[in-house]
């Protein structure tokens, strides 16, 4: 009997890693995605950026808000993401992540040149089979 309930423990354990090893969010996907320059996003996708007055919805209104701020940005470099955190719900439908990344350019309105890392948050959820972003957000760092 006691061997029995040593060994139930065990067994749990197995069958929770297994459990969660089923959804498409998992730490190590989310590891490799990030490091992307192009990520799967869903089609709600939501963008808040330091760059934008507020935040938007959707891949076709992101581009259509992005594309003057890139216009007046020349020279533009921008490290990969560096996350701090991934965290992964254990059902694998889920996950967040954290970090920094370093971004420079030259301003065209103004000819000043932008050197600043920024902060991020990414929440990552399973979509149509896949992990993909849900949601973004970026703020420099630093004095606003």
């Amino acid at each position: 009997m006691r061997r029995i309930a040593s060994v139930l423990p065990l067994i749990a354990l197995f069958a929770f890693s297994t459990f969660a090893q089923k959804g498409p969010c998992n730490e190590e996907l989310v590891t490799a995605e990030s490091a992307k320059s192009e990520l799967p996003t869903t089609k709600d996708y939501y963008l808040f950026s330091g760059s934008l007055e507020k935040p938007v919805i959707g891949e076709e209104e992101i581009s259509k808000a992005m594309e003057p701020v890139m216009a007046k940005r020349k020279n533009v470099k921008h490290d990969p993401n560096k996350p701090d955190r991934i965290v992964a719900a254990p059902s694998g439908d889920m996950a967040y992540e954290y970090g920094t990344t370093h971004v420079s350019f030259d301003d065209s309105d103004n000819g000043k040149h932008r050197d600043f890392t920024a902060a991020y948050l990414r929440v990552w959820i399973a979509d149509d089979g896949w992990c993909k972003v849900a949601a973004t957000m970026y703020q420099p760092e630093g004095k606003r």
